[in-house]
């Protein structure tokens, strides 16, 4: 049986054919990040959703 290796990314390859491995490669840029105000946004629309689902099972749990 073979010995186990530890995973290792494989290194990026550019387009001019030098390649990088992952730990020499910088940090994301947090620019493209989720702002908090999407999330802020997602919470209402969810409680909206409960809210509306909860009016119409009243209406139709007292009109029954």
């Amino acid at each position: 049986m073979p010995d186990e290796m530890p995973y290792a990314p494989l290194p990026v390859i550019h387009a001019d054919g030098h390649s990088v491995p992952h730990a020499d490669m910088p940090l994301p840029e947090m620019k493209y990040a989720r702002p908090m105000g999407a999330w802020v946004i997602v919470a209402a629309l969810f409680i909206v959703v409960v809210g509306l689902w909860a009016m119409v099972a009243t209406y139709f749990s007292l009109h029954a």
